[in-house]
């Protein structure tokens, strides 16, 4: 029988196995082209690249405990991009916009405004089952709009 290796630190014992609508977590997935309203299954532990060209609406899934997902920008875009809570009122967090602390409390959405953004700005998301909390860095100054 073949011995596993498995990562330093962990406590693994036994085949790791992943049931039907699991996914492996770093994913990088892109190509959205317009407006997408994501699951929890379909979305959890994928870093989406925003890479095409033009910003639309993305809602994001109800608060879902242990739900994780990441945007990353690709490409330069014409208009905003704006992510919406998939229930209201329960983003919260903060973006550090060209090294100044935004906080975000209790939104419904979060516009990445055209015209402001830089290739490797993100915005990553998690919940609790209660809120979706968010943790962004941009590299310039009133790129990220949060509003309730």
């Amino acid at each position: 029988m073949a011995v596993k290796n498995y990562p330093v630190g962990t406590h693994f014992k036994g085949p790791l196995k992943l049931g039907v609508g699991s996914m492996i977590l770093s994913t990088d997935f892109g190509g959205f082209t317009a407006a997408k309203t994501l699951t929890a299954d379909e979305s959890n532990g994928v870093n989406y690249i925003l890479d095409g060209g033009t910003g639309f609406v993305i809602t994001l899934p109800v608060p879902t405990q242990g739900w994780y997902c990441k945007f990353t920008i690709g490409a330069l875009f014409t208009t905003d991009f704006t992510f919406i809570a998939g229930t209201a009122d329960t983003m919260t967090g903060s973006i550090t916009e060209a090294g100044v602390l935004q906080l975000v409390t209790a939104a419904d959405q979060i516009i990445l405004e055209d015209g402001a953004e830089v290739l490797g700005d993100f915005l990553e998301f998690w919940s609790d089952g209660t809120n979706t909390f968010v943790h962004g860095v941009t590299s310039t100054a009133l790129s990220a709009t949060p509003s309730g």
